[in-house]
C-alpha cells in the first residue's frame, strides 16, 4: 500500500495539467490580438476589455466567497461520493473489495479536498497571469514589425464618452506607473476615419501593457504564490483525521485503559439485544477493549438548547454516538438541532449511529427493500454531511459491524 506521503502527491495527469494548462493560456493570450486586423489597434478592443473585465469580476467573486462561504457547497462531496460509488461498483470487484474502495475513496477525497482545491487555484491563477503576459507580449512583438494604426470607432459613443471610459480604465496603470494622461481632444483625433487612425501607437501599447500588469498579471501572480504556499503547507501538514474509525481503533488498542463509547438514543428504544450489540459496535469503533455506556433516551422534540450531557459511569466517554432509527426521516428542527447541540458541547467527538434493523424488518417482504434501504441511507448520509458529523450505519439485530 502506498504511503500517505506518496498519496498526497497529485496524480501524474494532474501534475501534467498543472504545467500544460498555464502554457496553453500563455499561447492563447499571445494569439488573442491576432484575431483582429494585425495593423490596427482598437482602443475599445473587445478582447482586451474582456480580459480586464473578467479578471475584475473574478476578484469580486473571490472577495465575496471569502466573506460569504457558500453553504450549499457542502453537498458536493456527498454527490461526488455517490458518483464514485456507482463507478466503482461497476468495475466488477468482489463485494467486500468494492465496499472498501468506496469507503477509502470517500475518506481520501474528504481529506485531500483542501489540498486539491489549493492546487487547482494555483493552476488557474498562474494560467490567468500567463494569459495576460501573452497578450502584453503579443502587443510588443507585433509592434516590432508592424506599425499600429491606433484609434477607436463606435456607433453609439462620442469622443467625450470614450475619453471618460478610457480615463477610468487606465487610471490604475497611469497612477501607479506615473504614465502621462490624455485629453478629450486627443481622443477625438484618434477616431477612425478615412485615413484609418493615427500611427502613434507606442504610447497606447505601453498603457495597455501596464494596465494588464496592474490588473491581471501582478494580482494573479500574488494569488498563485499564496495558493502555492498553501499547497506546500498542506503537504507538510496533511490533515489526517484521527477521529476516523481506523485510527480510533488503533489508538484504542494502544491505550492502557478501556475507551468508552457513550450512546445517546434519540427517539429510539434500546432493548437488551440491541444493548449487547452496541457493545460490539463500541469495540468496532474504538478497539477490542472498548465499552459502551447507553444513556437514557432523548425524547422526540425535546429541547435542543439543553446541552447538559449525561455523564457516563466511571471515566469520561471517548466518543459520543447519537443513535437514531433508519426508519425515521431526518428533520433539521429535531434531529439536526440535537446533533448541533452535541457538536457544540463535544467538538470533534460526536458520530451519528444509524440502526437499520427495524426498517429492514419492516421491508423484509417487499421486493424493493434493498433499494429503499439504500435511498434512506443516502438521506441520512447527506444529513450527516450537512451537519458535518460522521455517519456509521449498523444493524443491531444482525451484525455489530457497519452495514
Amino acid at each position: 500500500m502506498p504511503s500517505v506521503g506518496a498519496m498526497r502527491r497529485p496524480p501524474r495527469l494532474m501534475r501534467l495539467a498543472g504545467w500544460i494548462v498555464p502554457m496553453v493560456a500563455l499561447l492563447a493570450g499571445a494569439l488573442t490580438e491576432r484575431i483582429a486586423n494585425p495593423h490596427r489597434m482598437d482602443l475599445l478592443s473587445l478582447p482586451l476589455l474582456g480580459v480586464i473585465g473578467w479578471n475584475v469580476l473574478m476578484y469580486v467573486l473571490l472577495f465575496a466567497s471569502a466573506l460569504l462561504p457558500l453553504r450549499g457547497l457542502r453537498r458536493l462531496p456527498s454527490a461526488a461520493s455517490r458518483l464514485s460509488e456507482i463507478w466503482m461498483r461497476r468495475q466488477r470487484h468482489p463485494p467486500a473489495m468494492a465496499t472498501a474502495l468506496v469507503r477509502f475513496s470517500a475518506d481520501w477525497r474528504r481529506l485531500a479536498a483542501p489540498l486539491d482545491l489549493a492546487r487547482i487555484r494555483r493552476a488557474l491563477h498562474l494560467s490567468a497571469a500567463l494569459f495576460g503576459m501573452g497578450v502584453a507580449s503579443s502587443l510588443y512583438v507585433r509592434g516590432l514589425i508592424v506599425e499600429y494604426r491606433v484609434g477607436w470607432e463606435s456607433t453609439f459613443l462620442d469622443a467625450g464618452q470614450v475619453h471618460a471610459i478610457l480615463r477610468v480604465l487606465f487610471a490604475p496603470a497611469a497612477w501607479l506607473l506615473q504614465l502621462p494622461g490624455f485629453s478629450p481632444d486627443e481622443i477625438a483625433a484618434l477616431r477612425f476615419g478615412t485615413d484609418g487612425g493615427t500611427p502613434a501607437g507606442a504610447r497606447w501599447v505601453h498603457l495597455y501593457a501596464a494596465l494588464l500588469g496592474v490588473v491581471v498579471i501582478i494580482p494573479r501572480l500574488l494569488l498563485a504564490a499564496a495558493a502555492h504556499w498553501r499547497v506546500r503547507h498542506l503537504r507538510r501538514n496533511f490533515p489526517l483525521d484521527l477521529g476516523l474509525p481506523y485510527y480510533r481503533k488503533l489508538l484504542g488498542a494502544l491505550s492502557p485503559t478501556p475507551l468508552r463509547l457513550r450512546v445517546i438514543p434519540y427517539s429510539f428504544a434500546v432493548d437488551a439485544r440491541r444493548s449487547d450489540a452496541l457493545q460490539a459496535v463500541a469495540r468496532s469503533l474504538l478497539g477490542e477493549t472498548a465499552q459502551a455506556s447507553i444513556m437514557p433516551t432523548r425524547e422526540y422534540g425535546s429541547d435542543a438548547d439543553d446541552t447538559t450531557l449525561p455523564t457516563s459511569p466511571g471515566e469520561a466517554a471517548t466518543l459520543t454516538a447519537a443513535l437514531v432509527n433508519l426508519a425515521a426521516t431526518p428533520e433539521a428542527e429535531n434531529h439536526g438541532a440535537f446533533l448541533d447541540s452535541l457538536k457544540q458541547a463535544l467538538p470533534g467527538k460526536v458520530v451519528l449511529l444509524v440502526d437499520q434493523s427495524a426498517y429492514a424488518a419492516r421491508l423484509a417482504a417487499q421486493p424493493d427493500a434493498a433499494r429503499r434501504i439504500q435511498e434512506r441511507k443516502r438521506l441520512w448520509q447527506d444529513f450527516g454531511d450537512l451537519h458535518q458529523v460522521p455517519v456509521t450505519f449498523v444493524d443491531l439485530l444482525l451484525s455489530p459491524t457497519d452495514a
